[in-house]
């Protein structure tokens, strides 16, 4: 059996609950070594930076992560500035880790949009989708491998950000960690 990785992109701003559900049921399901969380520095597909700071969103997904021997966080996308491009990143992991099979995790909110990324056939030539619904459940997609992540979600970052700017709780929506996090740096208010 070939080495596997799991590579899971976002802005993780902030690192929620549902990132987390997403990434377990990927490693219970697909069986990678590991799952690599890789916060992005900006995606190019949004008009505005993350609200966090670099360190902070690193600093949650360290914490709500600690212990976990499957999980992995990267600042390699954060260290490289400017817009991250999925194809970059799998082209320098393929690099540090040859002969390891990827795999690209996403929800099917951008798996509708993948044909705007940046060559994205290649892209597909490297790893394996695995897709969860976001929320509808992902279709294929012709010369593309991809599974479907059976598991959903109805949380979003923003929601996190809007609840904690206005007082809300957030209990339930993100690691104790995380929140402590957020509190102690006075993000997202």
């Amino acid at each position: 059996m070939s080495r596997r990785i799991a590579l899971f992109g976002g802005s993780f701003d902030p690192f929620h609950i549902g990132h987390f559900l997403v990434a377990q049921k990927v490693w219970e399901d697909f069986r990678p070594q590991e799952v690599v969380f890789l916060p992005c520095a900006q995606s190019p597909l949004k008009k505005n930076p993350p609200q966090a700071t670099d360190a902070v969103r690193l600093e949650c997904l360290r914490g709500g992560l600690r212990g976990l021997k499957w999980a992995k966080v990267s600042d390699w996308e954060i260290r490289q500035k400017g817009s991250s491009y999925s194809i970059d990143t799998v082209l320098h992991w393929k690099k540090i880790c040859p002969g390891v099979s990827l795999d690209w995790v996403l929800g099917s909110d951008q798996w509708a949009q993948i044909r705007h990324w940046r060559n994205y056939r290649e892209l597909g030539r490297q790893v394996r989708f695995l897709v969860f619904p976001r929320p509808h459940p992902p279709r294929p997609i012709s010369g593309m491998k991809m599974a479907c992540v059976p598991v959903r979600y109805d949380l979003s970052a923003s929601e996190v950000r809007h609840r904690v700017r206005r007082g809300l709780t957030v209990k339930g929506m993100i690691f104790p960690e995380v929140e402590r996090i957020i509190r102690r740096t006075r993000s997202y208010r």
